[in-house]
């Protein structure tokens, strides 16, 4: 038993079991694995003696291949004539794996980093909010402040005491949002629990490592954003303290423009999210929307594999003919088929092709991705036939080798031209495959990706087929025909596990997970941004409207009305808004452009979702702006200046 925290040498895929290599033979029937050199399924890993160097170990290593390149040589079939001349030239070569190997890093790197990002600029956006309701507040103590100094308290002690309002702020602003925090990890692994979803080997709970980073990151954010409210608050003199009346709207130029600097940042932040959450939006709604050429609905999958318990191909065979027959024969089931490659599940299968016609260009492209399926899979899943035929029950070992293409084979390799009729091969000296259909190109392994190169071939001409998947479509629910598909298969073998019985539309839902992960907390975190921002700007507002009372009194006194003082308070917001726009607009498209490898369908500057956002944010600014307005205009100009 291996300890909780190992989890593995590949990241992106925790084993529940291992077995011995020697053991490999029985788990996979009629592949070893180990007796060809056109194999490559193992990654070696290897630990360094103590001294050695990784450029000493790579010469040592590539000195022992060298010998075995000739064996090598041997089982590559169908090489170019160059081929061995760069082989020959080829080295090993050592790779540092401290956490082990990964291919699934690179899927998650980019993703990860625009959350990152987003989290920063969520929590710049909140330290900036902070540090405008302490320069408020300093404002307001201004007078306590000043008595303090006159009394003999040097202006280093108010900016310390000031500075430990705002690290007792931060601490408990940490605190709280350690609590949030534990509760939306709940929420977020609820939201990405599945059974049978890659884990990355990421753990996702609050250590003792989490809890030290958000504490520290909490008194740093409240060091850095609290040091100059606190200067701020301080600075005056005792005398020009004393002096400013608590209702006069000069509190300092200074202070003003800081404050409006800080929330224009914010609004400019608040752009800066909103935007890749619009770019995401449209890239989910395209990716939901696509053509799939096949018909998805009221169809549920499953897959089989009976060489892991023991069955030799021809008895594998026999038990899908007779599961397709049981299973047609349940009520409410229209039609059964079989694929051996999971349809948009992620997998890729390809081969290398030699058409009929095609260049002998050895370093032309002849790669093409395959399906091996059952009779009528085609018109079963709704893939649209061109011309020529499908597969039918008569195409069996006995029979011709035939195959049916898809529209990005033919234009690939025959130019466009019809295929009917025409050859390809799998191998120099494979025998030759007729063509006797041609389809419309549908999805293969990924909503995303354009439909590829493919060829499909009957899985009962095939050499060995020890596991596949079955396809049902139903007149019913899909949900309400499961009991019923558990209990024919159970009576067919009640030792066959059904692995992945669900709908082809939760397969695909799954397909588009991540993007629409990615989504949700691209939105969260620019929901949130704009409402602090928008938070920020309403007090910002409401504080000046306080402050200059006296201003909005005077104004009110020489006729000034209701209207234009309410529209001087707007015009502020709007310039605000503005001056933010202008500035967060390019870098709002930068992170986008960063983004872009995980869009579908939309560009980084696509400019419909530019001007969403900014009527977006445009309509928060005007709400938020709308009640000091509101304020400024109720202002009785003979109390204000009473007041005063």
């Amino acid at each position: 038993m291996t300890p909780r925290s190992f989890r593995g040498m590949t990241f992106g895929s925790e084993p529940s079991l291992y077995v011995p290599m020697v053991d490999k033979p029985a788990m996979t029937p009629g592949w070893a694995g180990r007796d060809t050199y056109d194999d490559y399924w193992i990654y070696v890993f290897g630990r360094l003696k103590e001294g050695v160097t990784m450029a000493q170990a790579e010469g040592s290593l590539n000195s022992i291949y060298a010998g075995l390149k000739d064996e090598e040589l041997k089982a590559v079939r169908d090489r170019p004539p160059d081929f061995e001349k760069r082989f020959r030239a080829s080295r090993l070569t050592l790779h540092e794996a401290p956490a082990g190997q990964s291919e699934a890093r690179e899927d998650v790197k980019t993703p990860l980093t625009v959350l990152m990002i987003c989290t920063a600029l969520v929590l710049l956006i909140a330290a900036v909010n902070a540090a405008n309701l302490l320069l408020a507040r300093g404002v307001q103590r201004g007078k306590e402040l000043s008595i303090r100094v006159a009394m003999g308290a040097g202006r280093s002690r108010i900016v310390r005491q000031l500075l430990t309002e705002a690290m007792l702020l931060a601490c408990g602003g940490g605190v709280a949002g350690i609590v949030i925090g534990g509760w939306a990890l709940e929420l977020l692994i609820q939201i990405v629990a599945d059974s049978d979803a890659p884990s990355y080997g990421i753990s996702a709970e609050l250590d003792s490592t989490v809890l030290l980073f958000a504490l520290g990151l909490s008194l740093a954010t409240g060091l850095l954003f609290g040091l100059y409210p606190a200067w701020a608050a301080a600075r005056d003199s005792v005398s020009a303290t004393l002096k400013e009346d608590s209702g006069n709207a000069s509190t300092g130029r200074s202070g003003v423009r800081a404050r409006r600097t800080l929330v224009t940042a914010q609004v400019a932040v608040s752009l800066l999210l909103l935007i890749p959450m619009g770019l995401f939006l449209k890239s989910l709604v395209n990716l939901l929307r696509v053509d799939l050429g096949i018909r998805t609905e009221n169809v549920l999958t499953f897959h089989l594999a009976p060489e892991l318990n023991g069955y030799k191909p021809a008895r594998s065979v026999a038990l899908f003919e007779r599961a397709e027959r049981d299973l047609a024969a349940i009520p409410g089931v229209t039609g059964v088929t079989t694929a051996l490659v999971p349809l948009i599940s992620g997998s890729n299968w390809g081969s290398s092709v030699r058409a009929e016609g095609f260049s002998n260009d050895p370093n032309a492209d002849r790669q093409s991705m395959y399906n091996v399926v059952g009779a009528g899979f085609l018109r079963k899943m709704g893939i649209p036939l061109i011309r020529g035929r499908e597969f039918s029950e008569s195409d069996t070992a006995a029979g011709p080798k035939v195959a049916v293409v898809n529209e990005t084979f033919t234009r690939h390799f025959f130019g466009g031209k019809s295929p009917i009729g025409r050859h390809f091969r799998l191998g120099k000296d494979a025998p030759e495959i007729q063509i006797v259909g041609l389809v419309k190109d549908s999805k293969y392994s990924s909503v995303r990706r354009e439909a590829p190169r493919l060829y499909y071939l009957p899985y009962r001409q095939a050499v060995e087929v020890g596991e596949i998947c079955f396809y049902g479509r139903t007149a019913l629910k899909p949900e309400q025909v499961t009991s019923q598909i558990r209990k024919v298969m159970a009576e067919i073998d009640p030792d066959l596990p059904l692995e992945n019985l669900r709908t082809l539309e939760e397969q695909v839902a799954r397909n588009v997970r991540a993007d629409r992960l990615v989504l949700q907390l691209a939105s969260a975190f620019a929901i949130l941004a704009t409402l602090l921002a928008m938070l920020g700007l309403y007090g910002v507002m409401a504080f000046g409207v306080s402050r200059r009372r006296r201003e909005i009194g005077i104004r009110m006194a020489m006729g000034a009305d209701a209207g234009s003082i309410g529209g001087l308070v707007l015009r502020e917001v709007m310039l605000i808004l503005g001056i933010g726009a202008v500035a967060g607009a390019p870098a709002a498209l930068g992170l986008a452009k960063l983004a872009e490898s995980q869009l579908f369908g939309v560009k980084a500057y696509d400019v419909t979702v530019v001007l969403a956002a900014v009527a977006a944010l445009t309509g928060a600014a005007m709400l938020a702006g709308y009640i000091p307005a509101r304020q400024a205009m109720r202002v009785n100009p003979v109390e204000a200046l009473r007041q005063d």
